[in-house]
């Protein structure tokens, strides 16, 4: 909720910038904490209690719960719902567009006469560079890092012995989705982790603050009542890491070691006889500076039944996943999946969305 102290990512496009020395511009995806009442980087604004409602004047505008500015005339923008004619990204009068972004008639002291004569500018012929995509973020240590942008791999960097990682990659101007994703020291692999945002021609979209979930594994996913297992996989060195199980409250909590394995010894007396799923996230730095990894893959886990172990993707588990998958996961499209069985919300935050469709085509059978 807007009005506490949380984390929030905050994604945003900064007006390019060209240097005279080298002509690179730079745009930046960060993370800030919206809530504190501090405009922390990231954010155009951090004010409690306003709505984002619309301003007609720069000086009114009002503060969003995402800590960016609400819509306004005078932020260059037109937005003819809110009945501006115009919007100069100015509330001056005089130069065609008026205060309240309503058009000036000609003569009426905007825009001054042309001298005649002079040829039009048509726009600069500098190179504005290459449009590329760097990303920074936090994996396993040593281990290979993968990357896709729209689904096509672009390709691989190491992780150095901290879990630490950079990669730059071209990219096309417009909306990109970035997926990453990695395998651990036991060849466990990740979920693939996606995020979209808009790319600006000619500059450098940065994305930081990325954190690859742990993965998770068990000897046997079918066990005694009462019997306990052994829950591991790796993470990023010396992160908080939570077990979850169904849907229940963190059950346990360890910190992963220098480098990044994990491991919980969890007690099954504490569940019933049944069939229940297990799923793990990283939390990152010092409160109140953390940030939680997404989750985990999900992994099931028998006690006292005899089960199968199905890929979570497999939503009608006929032990295909494919087009009947993917029917299920769209109907249940930004929902919290409902009372589906298997959950549509793979992942379990919460929220049917992309990171489901990107697990579900991990392990797609066809």
């Amino acid at each position: 909720m807007y009005g506490v102290r949380i984390i929030t990512l905050l994604f945003f496009l900064a007006i390019p910038s060209i240097s005279e020395a080298n002509f690179v511009a730079s745009t930046t995806l960060t993370i800030s904490i919206c809530g504190n009442e501090l405009v922390d980087d990231g954010e155009e604004c951090d004010v409690l209690g306003e709505t984002g409602a619309y301003s007609q004047t720069i000086a009114g505008r009002q503060c969003t719960e995402e800590c960016v500015f609400g819509p306004y005339c005078g932020d260059g923008i037109l937005q003819t719902v809110y009945a501006e004619e115009c919007d100069d990204g100015n509330n001056d009068d005089g130069d065609f567009c008026s205060s309240i972004c309503k058009i000036e008639p000609a003569g009426s002291g905007g825009g001054g006469s042309s001298g005649g004569g002079s040829s039009g500018g048509g726009g600069s012929t500098r190179d504005l560079g290459d449009t590329i995509i760097n990303i920074k973020g936090r994996g396993y240590p040593s281990r290979t890092v993968n990357f896709l942008l729209d689904t096509v791999s672009v390709g691989s960097v190491g992780a150095n012995n901290q879990g630490d990682f950079e990669f730059s990659t071209k990219a096309s101007p417009g909306t990109a989705t970035l997926g990453i994703w990695s395998t651990d020291n036991k060849g466990n692999r990740s979920i693939t982790l996606n995020n979209t945002f808009d790319v600006t021609q000619g500059a450098i979209t940065n994305v930081n603050g990325v954190v690859l979930p742990p993965t998770i594994s068990v000897p046997n996913q079918n066990v005694d009542p009462g019997a306990e297992v052994i829950v591991s996989g790796q993470s990023y060195p010396r992160s908080t890491i939570e077990l979850h199980v169904d849907n229940s409250a963190i059950v346990e909590e360890v910190i992963s070691g220098t480098n990044g394995e994990w491991s919980v010894v969890f007690d099954t007396s504490r569940v019933s006889i049944s069939e229940h799923i297990l799923r793990a996230r990283a939390v990152v730095g010092s409160p109140p500076l953390t940030t939680r990894s997404s989750f985990s893959s999900s992994l099931q886990l028998f006690v006292g039944v005899d089960g199968k172990a199905t890929t979570p993707s497999d939503l009608n588990r006929d032990g295909f996943v494919n087009l009947i998958d993917f029917s299920i996961l769209i109907f249940w499209w930004q929902t919290n999946g409902g009372d589906s069985d298997p959950p549509a919300d793979i992942n379990r935050n919460g929220r049917v969305g992309l990171e489901d469709f990107s697990i579900l085509l991990f392990n797609w059978t066809g």
